[in-house]
């Protein structure tokens, strides 16, 4: 049972509920937390979910709760950044929703341009650019798209959600109500991918600040770094069901680029697999299944020759394929 710090009875709740999912963070917390107790939006609780890491980390969320009073914890047995999220939003209090990853930090302004954003415009979600840092705060090659800025419907953002900028939960502020009947699917790793597709659908317009103001630092040991599992195929799935989310509400302009995204990240995955992984069940199934969806988008709108090529190779001759890729580079 989550042992949850409770505001005080009859406290006015704040506008704003920031959650922290907390797992073996420890060198990374102390500048996490104080990035966004440094806010110049201050109407905000921030919850930090302590998903039982053996670290410091408990120690570190009880200190800060003791030094600020918008700040609350949840302890809790560990169940992963879904759960943890999760927990989280059944315990905020306020109008509007931000998430941000306890091993990253966030500009000083961020919230109150976000928050300046959808007042101006009647939005449910504003989204704005990242910036991909090392630990030592030094910028790396950006390897994602940006978006330009501007309104965009909810069919709209969700035409776009094969973009980083769009699936990734930390650099958005959502209206509560989004999340009255959505939650993040529990034991999965790409849950932000698995998610945002029923976002978008529950909004009538989002918008977009064109502005780095959350800080993504690149680390070796992080859940995404890691050697790649039979796990890491959660993002094939996620990226099935988004395709299968473009069909279903005939967004079918967005289908091929939807289709690449998917054979893309079954190749990716499997390339980066042990030979034995890639015997594994899952593995043939994940191949199988680009194919499938790069064959069927075809039923919607045109596919490139190249593209169908490429998936049909992935699928019957994935080591060919494999190294046709290692060798182009």
């Amino acid at each position: 049972m989550n042992n949850v710090e409770r505001a005080p009875e009859g406290e006015k709740a704040p506008l704003l509920s920031i959650i922290v999912p907390v797992y073996k963070v420890e060198n990374y917390l102390p500048k996490c937390i104080d990035s966004i107790l440094a806010q110049t939006f201050t109407d905000f609780e921030l919850i930090l979910v302590e998903d039982g890491s053996p670290d410091d980390c408990p120690a570190l969320c009880d200190a800060a709760a003791e030094k600020d009073a918008r700040v609350r914890i949840i302890h809790q047995k560990n169940g992963g950044l879904s759960a943890a999220r999760n927990a989280g939003l059944d315990a905020a209090r306020g109008a509007w929703i931000g998430f941000v990853d306890s091993d990253d930090y966030i500009a000083p302004e961020m919230y109150e341009v976000l928050y300046q954003a959808v007042q101006s415009t009647g939005a449910d979600l504003a989204l704005c650019d990242y910036a991909e840092v090392d630990e030592a705060g030094t910028p790396c090659p950006q390897m994602h798209v940006s978006l330009s800025g501007g309104e965009l419907t909810g069919q709209e953002l969700l035409k776009r959600a094969s973009g980083l900028m769009v699936q990734l939960a930390w650099n958005k502020l959502y209206r509560r109500a989004i999340f009255t009947q959505l939650r993040y699917p529990e034991g999965k790793l790409n849950e932000d991918l698995f998610l945002i597709p029923e976002v978008c659908l529950q909004i009538q317009k989002a918008v977009v600040v064109p502005k780095a103001l959350y800080y993504y630092v690149q680390r070796g040991g992080s859940i995404m770094s890691g050697n790649k599992t039979l796990r890491h195929f959660d993002a094939a799935e996620a990226a099935q069901r988004y395709w299968d989310c473009l069909v279903k509400n005939a967004a079918y302009d967005a289908l091929a680029n939807a289709a690449q995204y998917v054979m893309g990240c079954v190749s990716r995955i499997y390339r980066q697999l042990s030979p034995a992984l890639r015997k594994a069940p899952r593995s043939r199934e994940m191949l199988r299944m680009q194919f499938e969806v790069v064959d069927r988008t075809r039923r919607y709108c045109a596919v490139p020759g190249g593209l169908w090529l490429q998936s049909w190779l992935l699928w019957h001759f994935p080591q060919i394929y494999s190294w046709l890729r290692d060798m182009k580079g």
